[in-house]
């Protein structure tokens, strides 16, 4: 048997790099079943509204019932099956981005303790946000930001009920420190020619540390996310048509036109022509459709 899912939204638009919703579901699960993940790309919550199962996490079995909320890790192996005589009925958000791993850290979460049990109060709170994450879905700028918004909010009442203290640096705030660095320098120098090697000496790391840090806090490599950001912008470039390809390659610090339609095209899945055409297209079927 299947899971019934409550609702289910998959959020392709991820334009915001501190934290993105990637999925958002509530399903109940029939007896003994096995959810689909085995290697999540991306971290999740699951909230338990009712029922039971067990969670295992790296070959250590976690069991899981009513109010409890357990985390799962990128690139980690799990499993999570429901009891076959109670099974449970689950909400559950994973997502991404630069603030990920230190909100997960901050809301007392780890790889060895990964099950939280909530107060009553507190999980009807968890429950409203993730319910809100669905009210919210869309992939224009006011839905993700929005979605966004609760996802924070989601975090930030984790974080808020946590048993530590607080007074504390969290765990992993140290490289969150230097990414964050790192990420703004992007930010605010991408349109030059820089390089990974600019970066870490701006951030006064090693290039392999930057590149561990990078990997640990958001799982891309400090190469691949300035590809990426440039690429972004040129995307809302040529959304609002300013100017050739040509002109707006060198507008996000790629001088070699050939290298940034390489570029764009691994990471859209087709070329900054083929994108502008499909641009004009969907505008021009819009226009007929209100006409």
């Amino acid at each position: 048997m299947e899971a019934i899912y409550k609702y289910y939204y998959k959020n392709e638009f991820r334009p915001l790099v501190s934290l993105s919703l990637h999925e958002v579901a509530g399903l109940d699960c029939p007896s003994g079943y096995v959810l689909p993940l085995k290697k999540p790309d991306s971290y999740a919550l699951y909230y338990v509204m009712e029922g039971k199962g067990v969670y295992t996490l790296s070959g250590t079995e976690y069991p899981v019932t009513e109010n409890d909320i357990f985390v799962l890790y990128p690139d980690t192996v799990i499993n999570c099956r429901a009891d076959k005589k109670a099974p449970f009925a689950l909400r559950a958000a994973s997502f991404n981005g630069a603030d990920a791993r230190l909100l997960v850290n901050a809301a007392r979460f780890d790889p060895k303790a990964p099950v939280r049990h909530l107060e009553e109060q507190t999980a009807d709170q968890i429950v409203q946000l993730m319910t809100g994450l669905y009210t919210y879905r869309g992939q224009d700028i006011y839905g993700t930001t929005q979605s966004t918004a609760i996802l924070y909010a989601l975090m930030s009442l984790l974080v808020k009920t946590a048993s530590w203290d607080q007074t504390a640096m969290p765990p992993g705030w140290t490289g969150a420190i230097h990414l964050q660095k790192a990420l703004n320098y992007i930010a605010e120098n991408y349109s030059k020619p820089i390089t990974v090697n600019d970066i870490a000496v701006y951030v006064n790391l090693s290039r392999s540390r930057l590149y561990r840090i990078f990997l640990q806090q958001i799982f891309i490599s400090p190469q691949q996310y300035l590809i990426e950001y440039r690429i972004r912008e040129a995307r809302n470039l040529l959304e609002n048509r300013s100017g050739s390809i040509k002109e707006i390659a060198i507008a996000v610090g790629i001088d070699d036109p050939f290298r940034f339609s390489k570029q764009f095209k691994q990471v859209c899945g087709k070329s900054p022509s083929a994108y502008m055409k499909n641009l004009i297209e969907d505008k021009n079927e819009k226009l007929e459709k209100n006409e």
